[in-house]
């Protein structure tokens, strides 16, 4: 029934009978019933208007209304959150550069030994009845030390420092394995050579040290270097190089507290079988001190320096994986007293890798012998070609038959 008929309903009629013949009607109090009737009805409209406002609005709302304080702590939250998820956006992006341009073998055409099988550029080598092939997942670095005490970018070519100590590093990112080569800085190789305005001369037989010497006494010579090594190793790419003036030897190596080595050869301060820590300036004494007066006296600097490098390595990596910035701080340090072409974003894959997929560390050289060769002062060593190519097989390529 309507809301009309209900309010009629209610006004009440009164009528006084005083008789048979007629009747008086109560005009005051049928009015004041009407009245009445008009003021339920605007108060059951008015309710009925706010019931249905209600509709709209969430139960919880309704009952309690969220605190301005917790909005504020819910935008801050999603704010964080956004943040980290673009430092890891961030981070996984340039550990993908870093890997992509460590291992990056697109041009890989390998001058392979006369007299041996080799199909697409190098990436499959038959060898002594065995097939091999190309192992992409190898990020390669060249490590020189520079026999300068203050790298310059202007040097005259011939005159910019030699490139005493080279190791070349291999890092599988597959299986964490690293390999390390040292070559020896007399052996005899072509070189490129340069006059005084960088002019490219041709090449010459030299020592494979002073490849370095023919640049500007930075990027360029530490370029040269880089292409002497690659020649020597069959033009097998290496993407970065790592080269350290003799300043940055007592920096890096302090920045991990020291190096603890048992030397294995009397020499200088150093005693045989005498654990010493190596800091500061008795640490640059250790990697470098050579008997000029002995021909062949390189090659027990180099296994010091092999001693060196792996007791640095075996302290290095766990100090990464309590401090991931380490080498970072490793790089900022140095930098001052280094030149390389690694950038960020190949060193946070490099420590990241090292610090999660790192298993083990072994060190290679090269047999040779070294010969005296009338009117050169300087030691020259060749390389025994056969052993020296199975190397270079052993590192770089997999057995796969």
């Amino acid at each position: 029934m309507s809301e009309q008929n209900n309010e009629k309903e209610k006004v009440n009629i009164i009528i006084d009978k005083e008789d048979n013949s007629g009747f008086d009607v109560n005009w005051e109090q049928i009015e004041k019933d009407y009245v009445n009737a008009q003021r339920k009805h605007r108060h059951r409209h008015k309710h009925k208007h706010h019931h249905s406002s209600d509709k709209n609005e969430s139960p919880d709302s309704a009952k309690k209304k969220k605190p301005k304080w917790k909005k504020i702590i819910t935008i801050v939250l999603i704010v964080f959150l956004c943040l980290v998820i673009l430092l890891i956006a961030a981070f996984l992006i340039a550990r993908y550069i870093g890997s992509s341009r460590l291992t990056n073998y697109d041009k890989l055409n390998v001058n392979v030994p006369d007299n041996i099988d080799y199909s697409d550029g190098g990436q499959i080598i038959t060898y002594k009845g065995h097939t091999y092939r190309f192992n992409e997942n190898l990020a390669s670095i060249l490590f020189m030390g520079i026999d300068n005490t203050n790298l310059k970018e202007n040097a005259v070519a011939g005159t910019a420092g030699q490139a005493d100590a080279l190791y070349l590093l291999t890092y599988n990112i597959s299986n964490g394995k690293m390999k390390v080569l040292s070559l020896n800085r007399d052996t005899m190789i072509d070189i490129n050579l340069y006059d005084a305005e960088r002019n490219y001369i041709g090449t010459e037989k030299h020592q494979l040290c002073l490849a370095y010497s023919y640049g500007d006494g930075y990027s360029f010579s530490a370029q040269q270097q880089v292409n002497a090594v690659q020649r020597l190793i069959y033009n097998i790419p290496i993407n970065a190089y790592y080269g350290i003036d003799l300043s940055a030897i007592p920096i890096i190596n302090d920045d991990i507290g020291g190096v603890r080595v048992v030397p294995q050869y009397t020499f200088e301060s150093f005693t045989k079988g005498q654990a010493v820590t190596l800091k500061g300036d008795l640490t640059e004494s250790f990697v470098r001190y050579r008997d000029v007066s002995l021909v062949d006296d390189n090659l027990r600097r180099i296994e010091c320096q092999k001693q060196y490098i792996n007791a640095f390595a075996s302290q290095l990596v766990p100090a990464v994986r309590n401090d991931f910035t380490l080498p970072i701080k490793l790089y900022q340090d140095s930098s001052k007293y280094t030149v390389s072409n690694i950038d960020i974003a190949e060193i946070v894959f490099l420590a990241s890798s090292l610090a999660t997929n790192y298993s083990g560390i072994e060190f290679l050289g090269t047999t040779g012998e070294y010969k005296m060769v009338e009117g050169d002062q300087s030691a020259e060593y060749f390389i025994d070609q056969e052993s020296f190519f199975e190397t270079i097989l052993d590192i770089y390529y997999t057995r796969i038959d």
